[in-house]
């Protein structure tokens, strides 16, 4: 397993043990607002009742305020020994006396009951009920005794009105409600089995999160692991390395990014093999003219004639080398991303109109039918030697790809805030696998139109001066039908004052 495994396991790891955490913390929370279970409580206190009234009911009915007195004696001593709460109630809710509070009192609609161990013989109650005056909470066991002192009856009558049997009075032995506290959720449920439920539940879920989590970092980390090892491929020369996509949908979309990459880095060596190999011909040849010619003229072994025939072809071979040089020198600016220009307010119909012109010669001798449509344009902000050169470049080219008695047009026009202009030709076409890699540096379509295209340099050169200038250019074409190459360029939104644009990478 290695370091990416080991990472990816850890972090599930704690986030499984953090989840695990809140829930039980959760459970613990939603078991502490539960309301707190006073059966036990309710048990040991009817069992504090028995107790007490054991010897209470030796001393017989209380029928006076004497022997009252004497049976609420007994009662605070029980209360303070055993540290309860003594109370007697008639009826449902009115306190005739009470161990701890004022009496008599009503405390209607605080009191609830409710059926415990009930009998024919003990007819006992559990309950709770909330003091009025501190806000103590009680929980309470309750017996029924008969009561007859008619002082005492006869003071709560008055605070609490008539009662439906004023002799069956409740002994209730009260005991506060204890606060509930995760000490007591733990006490409480530890006995039930609940605790040890959900141990094992935990236990297991821990068991299956982590083969479930084993299994995600192997669908997760594999893939990375690829991608990582592709690209030391890719980085010691192998070019061809691709790697699968699959895992995560985000690691697949870095899986196909990087074989885009790869590629597309492909491609570029290979065209940079074709262009080195292109440049080592283009230059063989007329370096050998000249060296031919050279040596011809420096042994004598060509008459007045024939030598200046041989600088001919030496200037003209020379010229060919500089031109070549020349874009090369463009080419490296280009990638350097130092191609300056100046930007001014161009008159785009002139350029086109000077460019057409020029050409014209050239297409009449190739028997080319050069046609021009260029009506008043709007200025544009450019370079003007820069843009002349795009259109030399592919009109020029389209000259040189059209056979005889075949037509290469030039037309212009306004186009979305710009002006678009249309270079099209009836020559042979650019398959169309070659048309998405048209402008790449190096790129030639084929051996027969690299004898005729140079070095592939001038697209290439075409493209940046055109991006440098915020515009567009595209072409469209099939085999056979000819092509026609779309530059579009923006029209300024205000005034135009001369700046160089400048661009870098």
């Amino acid at each position: 397993m290695n370091r990416l495994n080991i990472r990816l396991l850890l972090a599930f790891a704690i986030v499984l043990v953090l989840a695990l955490g809140i829930m039980w913390i959760a459970l613990l929370l939603v078991l502490r607002s539960r309301p707190i279970n006073t059966d036990s409580q309710a048990v040991d206190l009817s069992a504090e009742l028995v107790e007490i009234m054991q010897p209470l009911l030796r001393l017989g009915e209380a029928t006076n305020d004497t022997q009252f007195g004497q049976r609420a004696a007994y009662l605070n001593t029980q209360a303070d020994e055993r540290g309860v709460r003594i109370l007697l109630i008639q009826g449902d809710d009115c306190v005739l006396w009470d161990t701890d509070g004022p009496y008599p009192r009503n405390l209607k609609g605080v009191i609830s009951r409710e059926p415990f161990l009930a009998n024919r013989l003990t007819n006992f109650a559990k309950g709770q009920f909330t003091d009025p005056d501190t806000q103590q909470e009680w929980v309470f066991a309750e017996q029924i005794i008969e009561f007859s002192a008619v002082s005492i009856r006869r003071a709560a009558q008055n605070v609490c009105g008539e009662t439906i049997d004023a002799r069956r009075v409740g002994l209730l032995v009260a005991d506060p409600l204890p606060e509930q506290t995760l000490r007591r959720v733990f006490d409480e449920y530890q006995g039930s089995g609940l605790l040890f439920a959900l141990v094992q539940a935990v236990i297991i879920g821990m068991v299956f999160a982590l083969i479930a989590s084993l299994v995600l970092v192997r669908w997760m980390a594999r893939p990375l692991q690829q991608i990582t090892q592709g690209a030391k491929r890719l980085a010691d020369g192998d070019y061809s390395t691709r790697v699968p996509t699959s895992g995560p949908y985000e690691t697949q979309v870095v899986a196909h990014t990087f074989n885009d990459m790869a590629a597309r880095v492909e491609l570029a060596q290979q065209a940079q093999r074709d262009f080195l190999a292109n440049v080592s011909h283009d230059l063989r040849t007329p370096l050998t003219s000249i060296q031919g010619f050279a040596q011809a003229i420096a042994e004598g072994v060509a008459d007045a004639g024939a030598a200046r025939h041989a600088a001919g072809i030496i200037q003209s071979e020379a010229g060919r080398m500089g031109r070549m040089v020349t874009d090369l020198l463009d080419l490296a600016r280009i990638q350097a991303g130092r191609l300056d220009m100046m930007r001014q307010a161009v008159h785009l119909d002139d350029i086109l109109q000077s460019v057409a012109e020029s050409l014209t010669i050239k297409a009449q001798q190739q028997q080319v039918d050069l046609q021009w449509r260029i009506p008043s344009l709007p200025r544009i902000a450019g370079d003007g030697d820069r843009l002349a050169q795009v259109f030399t470049n592919l009109v020029d080219n389209a000259i040189k790809h059209t056979p005889s008695a075949g037509t290469v047009s030039i037309s212009a026009g306004l186009d979305e805030k710009g002006v678009l202009v249309k270079i099209q030709d009836t020559g042979e076409g650019i398959p169309q696998a070659d048309l998405p890699r048209i402008f790449e540096r190096f790129y030639q379509v084929d051996k027969s139109r690299a004898k005729r295209a140079g070095t592939g340099l001038g697209l290439a050169i075409v493209y940046e001066i055109i991006q440098a200038h915020s515009g567009r250019i595209w072409v469209e074409s099939e085999v056979g039908q000819g092509a026609t190459f779309y530059v579009w360029l923006p029209q300024p939104a205000h005034d135009v004052r001369e700046t160089v644009i400048r661009r870098r990478s």
